[in-house]
C-alpha cells in the first residue's frame, strides 16, 4: 500500500510547527528526510548489564532497514538497571518501578515527538515488559526487537548459581578463588542469562504476543543473524506504518491467552504475573492471575530448559525456540491473531515449516550431538503435565499468590509448617546464615510488596533456602514480594493483598501453622501459636488482631518510590504506577467504617480512594450464602469474615426467603437459590452477587445491572475438564448399557446381551450442540473412540469448529444426523425447551440424548414420552427440568426415574472435591474484592456506579 504523506503524523505536525524542521536539519536532516515517515528507533541501550552493552551494532541494523525501505530513523535511549547487580541491596526497590518510569519515557519519546510508528529494542527484565507496555500505550505502529541471549560458559554455570556459592564462601565452606574464577566466566558474551529468568521470558513473551518477527527470541549474541533480524524489522516497520496496522489489532485478549499459554510451556518467569497484566491493562483487557492458573492448568510444560530444566537457553533456540514450542501446543493457541508480519499467527507457522527455518537452526545443535525433543520434548511426553505456575489463595492471599509449582519437590506440594516472620529479607538472610530456620518452617517476609518497599526480588534468600540440602526440600517460603525468574521451589510470592496494605499476611504470628495445598490451590492458616485450629477460630484470631493492626511508617517518604508506594495497584494486577484505560471508569467504591454520630452501624461508607485497599474492619457489613448443598461454610467464612465483613448462612428455597434473609447485606453468594428482579429491587444495600459455578441464569442480570449490583461466576475453565469428563461418562454408560448390566447382575444374571441392543461407537455420529471451551474438551476425549464429530454452534464461524477436526452442521443436520447428541448449550429464553416434541421425534430412534448442560432445555414430560413411546433409545441427563435442589421436600417421583434406559445424576455432580473447593474460594474472594473496592476476576456484566447516598 502507497503511502499517503498527508495521512501521517510526523507531517501534520510539520504543517503546524515551522521550527521542528530547523531543529533537525541541525542534526543534518536533510529536507528528504523530513519528508519521510519518521520512525523511533528507542533502545534499552546502556552499561547497567550484559543485556545492554551490545546494542550499538544492532541499533545501527534497525536504523539501515528503515533508510532501506524509506523511512527515517530517530534513535534515542532509556537504559535500565539490572536485578543481578541490586540483588540484595536497597536498589532492588528501584527495579519494579524502573519499568513503568521506562515505558513513560519511551511514551514521551513516541508522542512527544512526532514519530509515525517505532521500533523498540531490549532484552531484559524490565525493559522488555516496559517496551511492551509502551507499545500498548501509544498504539503507533510498532516492533519489538528481542536483544538476544548469551552463550554458554563453563561447565553450563550461570549467574544465579554464584548467591549459594557466595553464601558458602561467607561461611566458609568454600574457597574465595573459587568464586572469583567463577565471576570471571559466568557470563562469557553479551545478552540474556542462559536460564528461562525474566529476560529471556520476556523476550519469549513479545514473539508470542505477535510483536517480535517470527524466531527472533533469544537469538544467541554472537550471530550474525541477529543482526538481520535487526534490519528486517527495520524495514517491516514501514509496511505496518503503510497499512496502519496498530498494536491494537495485535494485542487482543486473544493474542494475551496466547502468551499465557507459551509462558506455561517454557516454565517461564513468575515475574511475567506482574509484567503481562500490566500490558493488558493499557488496552483495557482484565488479565489477572486467575487467568494464569487457568491456562496453565491445560497447558503441558515442554521446555526442559534451565533453571528448572537441564538445558541453557541457547540450545532452545537452536532446537526451535518458540515457533517449535508454539507448533507443539498448537492447538491450544489462537491461531487466528494477527502479528507483526502482517499475517496471522497461523500463517506465519505455516511459512516457517515450509521454510528452512528448523533445519538452519538444527544444524547448529547437532554440533553438540544433543537431540531436539531433549530441549523441547513433544506434547505427549511433557516435563510436567501442567504449565509452571499455580495461583493460591486462602486465608493468607485473598487476592491470590504465586508459586511455580513445577518446581516444587513432591514431597512439599503439600505441606503444613510453623511460620518464622521476618518483617524485611535481611532478617531473614541474618537467620538462615545463623542457621535459626528449621527443616519444616515456613519463612514469611513481608512489608516488601509494590507500596511498602516497591517490590524488591526476595532471590537472595530463596537461593540460599534452595542450595541447602537440608532446607531446600524440607523448607517454604512465603512473601508479599517476589522473586527472580531463576527462582525454583517452595517459594511462594506476589502475595495478595499486601501487608503495607494491612492484607492477612500482616497478621501472620510467630508459630502459626501455615498450609500450603498446592493441588488445592490453597495457602491458609491452619492454627494459631503452633496449635491446629478450626476455620472459624482462624477468622476470629485474625478479625482480633486486625483491630490492632496499625500500619507502619511509610519506608519511602521522597523520590520515586514515595510516589509508587502511593499509586502502584496490587500485585495481582500487574503492580503499576499508572492508571489505564480500565481504571477511569474507577472501581466499585469500597466498603468501610462510618462515624459521623448519625448513620447506623453497618451503614455505607462514602467511597473510598480506589487506589488504595482498606483492609482494615468494616462495622458489621454483611454478607450472606443464600444456599448451599456442600455441608458447611467455613471456606467461606475464613476468606470473608478473614477480610473483617459479617457472614451469614441460609438455605433459601424461594424468592420471599431469599428477600428476607438478604434484605441488608451488602453481598450475596448462591448457588441454587433464584435472585429475581422484586428480590434485587429489595436488597438496597447489595453490592455484589457471586454466583457458584459457571451458570447465571438463576440471577436476572439485567436487574442486577440497572440497580448497579455486579454478578460474578465462577469461569467455565475451572470445571471444563470435570464437566467433560462427566458428559463423556454419561455418554458411554448410556451408549454401552452398564446401567441396565449392573443392575441384571445384582439380580443374579450373567448374560453377555443383557443390555441388548448395543452399538458400535467407532464410526458413529457424536454431535454437540454448542462448541465452547466445554464442548470443545468434550470432543477432545470423545475422538480416540473413533466418532465423527459434528457441532452446532450458531455464535461461531465454522471455520473455528473446523480447525478443531469437528464438522460444522446447522441445528436440523445436527438433531437428525447424531447417533449421540450432547447439549452444552447456556440456558437462554431461545434454549428453554428446545428440545420439545417436533426435535426429539426428528432424532433418530437409535439415538442417545445426553444432558449436561441445564434442565430445561428438554422438557421432563415431553422426553419421557420420547423415552416410553420409542422416539429416542436413551437419555442420560445430569439434570432435570426442575433443579430438585430448589425444592426444600423433594421427592423422586419425577417418572424418568422410573425408567431404565436413562440415566439421572445430580446437577454439579461432576465436580472434583478440588474444585467444589476452588468455586467456592473463588465467588468468597469475588464479594471481597468488590466490597473492598476492586474490580472482579469474573465479572458478568459491567456496572457503571450508581450516586449512592454515603450516609
Amino acid at each position: 500500500m502507497a503511502l499517503d504523506p498527508r495521512s501521517l503524523r510526523s507531517q501534520q505536525l510539520r504543517r503546524v510547527n515551522f521550527q521542528g524542521d530547523s531543529l533537525r536539519m541541525g542534526m543534518n536532516w536533510t529536507e528528504e528526510d523530513l519528508a519521510k515517515p519518521q520512525i523511533l528507533v528507542d533502545s534499552a541501550y546502556g552499561m547497567g548489564h550484559p543485556g545492554t552493552f551490545h546494542f550499538r551494532p544492532l541499533i545501527e541494523e534497525i536504523s539501515n532497514g528503515v533508510f532501506e525501505a524509506g523511512g527515517k530513523p530517530g534513535v534515542f535511549t532509556v537504559s535500565d538497571i539490572c536485578d543481578g547487580v541490586v540483588q540484595a541491596t536497597s536498589g532492588m526497590s528501584y527495579s519494579l518501578v524502573s519499568r513503568d518510569v521506562m515505558a513513560a519515557m519511551v511514551e514521551i519519546h513516541a508522542l512527544g515527538h512526532p514519530h509515525d510508528g517505532m521500533v523498540l529494542l531490549s532484552g531484559n527484565d524490565k525493559s522488555v515488559p516496559a517496551h511492551l507496555i509502551a507499545i500498548a500505550r501509544c498504539n503507533l505502529p510498532a516492533i519489538h526487537v528481542p536483544g538476544g541471549t548469551q552463550l554458554n560458559a563453563p561447565d553450563y554455570f550461570t549467574s544465579n548459581k554464584l548467591w549459594p556459592l557466595g553464601m558458602h564462601v561467607q561461611r566458609g565452606d568454600s574457597a574465595h578463588e573459587e568464586l572469583v574464577e567463577r565471576q570471571k566466566n559466568a557470563c562469557p558474551t553479551c545478552g540474556a542469562c542462559q536460564f528461562m529468568g525474566s529476560a529471556s521470558t520476556g523476550q519469549v513473551l513479545a514473539e508470542a504476543l505477535g510483536l517480535a518477527l517470527p524466531g527472533s527470541a533469544l537469538i544467541p549474541v554472537p550471530l550474525t543473524m541477529h543482526l538481520r533480524y535487526a534490519r528486517a524489522a527495520g524495514k517491516q516497520i514501514l509496511q505496518l506504518v503503510a497499512n496502519d496496522l496498530r498494536p491494537r489489532e495485535i494485542l487482543t485478549r486473544k493474542a494475551f491467552e496466547n502468551a499465557v499459554a507459551i509462558h506455561a510451556a517454557v516454565g517461564g518467569s513468575t515475574n511475567a504475573l506482574l509484567h503481562v497484566p500490566a500490558a493488558a491493562r493499557e488496552l483495557g483487557i482484565h488479565l489477572d492471575v486467575d487467568d494464569f492458573d487457568r491456562i496453565h492448568r491445560r497447558v503441558p510444560v515442554i521446555a526442559n530448559v534451565k533453571t528448572t530444566g537441564k538445558y541453557p537457553v541457547e540450545y532452545f533456540y537452536y532446537a526451535g525456540g518458540v515457533p517449535r514450542v508454539m507448533l507443539e501446543i498448537r492447538d491450544l493457541l489462537h491461531l487466528d491473531c494477527m502479528t507483526v508480519t502482517g499475517k496471522t499467527l497461523g500463517e506465519n507457522l505455516d511459512e516457517l515449516e515450509r521454510s528452512f527455518f528448523f533445519e538452519e537452526r538444527l544444524g547448529y545443535l547437532r554440533n553438540y550431538r544433543i537431540p531436539p525433543t531433549e530441549i523441547i520434548r513433544p506434547r505427549a511426553e511433557p516435563f510436567c503435565v501442567e504449565g509452571g505456575i499455580a495461583i493460591l489463595r486462602g486465608n493468607i492471599a485473598p487476592e491470590g499468590a504465586m508459586i511455580k509449582a513445577f518446581s516444587v519437590p513432591p514431597e512439599m506440594r503439600v505441606h503444613i509448617g510453623p511460620a518464622r516472620v521476618f518483617d524485611r529479607e535481611t532478617a531473614c538472610l541474618d537467620a538462615l546464615k545463623r542457621r535459626e530456620i528449621e527443616p519444616g518452617d515456613v519463612m514469611v517476609i513481608r512489608y516488601e510488596g509494590p507500596r511498602a518497599n516497591g517490590m524488591p526480588e526476595m532471590y537472595f534468600a530463596s537461593a540460599v533456602l534452595d542450595a541447602d540440602p537440608v532446607l531446600g526440600p524440607t523448607t517454604a517460603l512465603v512473601t508479599d514480594g517476589r522473586y527472580s525468574g531463576a527462582m525454583k521451589g517452595p517459594c511462594i510470592g506476589h502475595v495478595s493483598p499486601e501487608a503495607a496494605d494491612g492484607g492477612p499476611i500482616a497478621l501472620v504470628e510467630e508459630g502459626d501453622l501455615v498450609a500450603i495445598d498446592i493441588p488445592r490451590r490453597e495457602l491458609a492458616l491452619v492454627g494459631l501459636h503452633g496449635r491446629r485450629a478450626t476455620e472459624g477460630e482462624v477468622a476470629r484470631a485474625l478479625a482480633e488482631r486486625r483491630a490492632r493492626w496499625r500500619p507502619p511508617p511509610p519506608r519511602h517518604d521522597t523520590g520515586i518510590l514515595s510516589l509508587f508506594a502511593r499509586v502502584a495497584s496490587s500485585a495481582s494486577t500487574g503492580a503499576s504506577l499508572t492508571l489505564t484505560p480500565a481504571d477511569h471508569d474507577g472501581p466499585p467504591a469500597a466498603i468501610g467504617p462510618v462515624d459521623d454520630g448519625v448513620s447506623p452501624a453497618g451503614a455505607q461508607a462514602a467511597p473510598l480512594d480506589p487506589t488504595r485497599w482498606d483492609w482494615r474492619a468494616p462495622a458489621r457489613v454483611k454478607v450472606v450464602v443464600l444456599d448451599y448443598d456442600f455441608g458447611d461454610i467455613e471456606v467461606e467464612r475464613s476468606i470473608i469474615e478473614g477480610a473483617g465483613f459479617e457472614l451469614v448462612g441460609a438455605q433459601c428455597k424461594s424468592e420471599d426467603e431469599v428477600i428476607d434473609v438478604a434484605r441488608d447485606a451488602y453481598g450475596v453468594l448462591c448457588q441454587y437459590a433464584h435472585v429475581g428482579a422484586r428480590a434485587i429491587d429489595a436488597l438496597t444495600h447489595c453490592r455484589v452477587i457471586a454466583r457458584y459455578g459457571t451458570g447465571v441464569d438463576i440471577v436476572d442480570v439485567d436487574a442486577a445491572t440497572e440497580h448497579g449490583i455486579q454478578v460474578t461466576n465462577a469461569p467455565n475453565e475451572w470445571c471444563s475438564d470435570e464437566v467433560a469428563d462427566h458428559a463423556v461418562s454419561l455418554w458411554l454408560a448410556a451408549a454401552r448399557k452398564i446401567p441396565t448390566y449392573d443392575a441384571a447382575t445384582r439380580r443374579g444374571e450373567w448374560k453377555w446381551q443383557t443390555g441388548k441392543p448395543i452399538g458400535r461407537l467407532r464410526g458413529r455420529v457424536f454431535g454437540l450442540l454448542s462448541f465452547g471451551a466445554i464442548a470443545r474438551s468434550i470432543a477432545d476425549r470423545a475422538r480416540p473412540f473413533g466418532v465423527e464429530l459434528w457441532a452446532h454452534d450458531p455464535f461461531l464461524d465454522g471455520e473455528v469448529i473446523r480447525a478443531h477436526g469437528v464438522k460444522p452442521v446447522s441445528f436440523a443436520e445436527l438433531v437428525a444426523g447424531s447417533d449421540y447428541l450432547v447439549i452444552q448449550s447456556p440456558l437462554t429464553s431461545e434454549t428453554r425447551g428446545l428440545f420439545g416434541e417436533d426435535v426429539l421425534r426428528s432424532m433418530k430412534r437409535s439415538a442417545i440424548l445426553v444432558n449436561t448442560a441445564r434442565g430445561p432445555i428438554v422438557p421432563d414430560h415431553v422426553l419421557h414420552r420420547a423415552l416410553t413411546e420409542g422416539w429416542i433409545a436413551g437419555a442420560a441427563l445430569d439434570d432435570l427440568e426442575e433443579e430438585p435442589a430448589k425444592s426444600r421436600d423433594w421427592r423422586p417421583d419425577n417418572p424418568l426415574l422410573a425408567l431404565d434406559n436413562v440415566i439421572v445424576t445430580p446437577h454439579a455432580a461432576y465436580y472434583s472435591e478440588e474444585s467444589i473447593h476452588m468455586v467456592r474460594s473463588i465467588a468468597a474472594s469475588e464479594v471481597v474484592r468488590v466490597l473492598t473496592g476492586h474490580r472482579p476476576s469474573s465479572p458478568v456484566n459491567v456496572v457503571e456506579e450508581p450516586e449512592r447516598d454515603s450516609a
